[in-house]
């Protein structure tokens, strides 16, 4: 009779889960323990590493935002010191030619004072000037256009004409 239990006893084992199995090993529970620990320390370790990559960007960020800072400053000073009256009056004065307004020439718009209304005969002195005006323009066809009869716009009033080859 013990030689039937003895093989009733392994065909259990042998039909047992594979789980069963390894949870009834001996070393179960200390290699779950260090399988665990295993997997602890390389969070931990994926976790260190990734907070030195935030720490390194955040330090690479503020470093881009002061030095974002300081091309503001400098081109906020560069625009005042580009947009002073001083300045402007003397590019206008040397490179237009322009000269300051006089009492004489200022006229002063009140934007508070109605506007006066324009006559009907007002209106038509203003077109027949116009037209007279427009009488004497000259007047070009695209047929009559050429490339070479381009002439350069001038800029600046006080330099001298270039020489035409």
């Amino acid at each position: 009779m013990a030689t039937s239990l003895r093989k009733f006893k392994e065909t259990v084992e042998m039909r047992a889960g594979f789980f069963h199995r390894v949870r009834t090993h001996r070393h179960f529970s200390t290699g779950l323990v260090l399988a665990v620990f295993v997997i602890v320390a390389c969070i931990h370790v994926w976790q260190r590493v990734h907070v030195i990559r935030l720490s390194q960007q955040v330090g690479a960020l503020r470093e881009e935002n002061r030095n974002l800072i300081d091309a503001t400053k400098k081109v906020r000073s560069e625009v005042a010191a580009l947009s002073m009256g001083s300045r402007v009056e003397s590019y206008a004065a040397d490179s237009l030619g322009l000269l300051p307004v006089t009492a004489e020439r200022l006229v002063i718009i009140d934007r508070d004072q109605p506007t006066k209304e324009v006559k009907a005969d007002e209106l038509g002195t203003v077109l027949s000037s116009i037209k007279r005006v427009s009488d004497h323009l000259p007047v070009l066809s695209e047929a009559q256009a050429e490339p070479a009869e381009f002439q350069p716009i001038r800029f600046d009033s006080l330099a001298e004409p270039e020489a035409e080859p």
